[in-house]
């Protein structure tokens, strides 16, 4: 892991309290120049806020990966014991592989059916 998002959160939140602490302490003493001070560096701990809570969001443990491809790995076997997972029949030209027979799917509409006759490439074209 690199060692800046390690020590990014703690940065963080030292941050957003120093300027929170500073504005407070602006705002108690009617000092503008602290109170905007303390405003703009809690303003600019905002987004590294969300930036740290996304990383570690998104973050996941060995011990976490571990679990997940070992429960993959136990539904996979669990499928393959009920029959669930088997190896598909290689096609064989011709034949439709959901039916087993020598006819095309219906949803396979043919083109030569409903080819208009000016477009038919068997006719030759002639100059008029």
């Amino acid at each position: 892991m690199n060692p800046i998002r390690r020590i990014a959160p703690a940065i963080t939140a030292a941050l957003f309290l120093v300027a929170l602490a500073v504005g407070a302490t602006g705002w108690a003493t009617s000092t503008d120049a602290l109170t905007e001070g303390g405003t703009l560096g809690t303003l600019a701990a905002v987004p590294l806020m969300y930036w740290v809570m996304i990383t570690r969001t998104h973050q996941i443990t060995d011990n976490q990966l571990a679990t997940a491809e070992q429960r993959g790995y136990l539904a996979a076997l669990d499928h393959v014991g009920r029959g669930l997972i088997d190896v598909p029949p290689p096609p064989s030209p011709g034949q439709c592989v959901r039916c087993g027979s020598d006819e095309s799917p219906g949803d396979v509409i043919s083109l030569a059916d409903h080819r208009r006759p000016a477009n038919n490439p068997e006719e030759k074209r002639t100059a008029q």
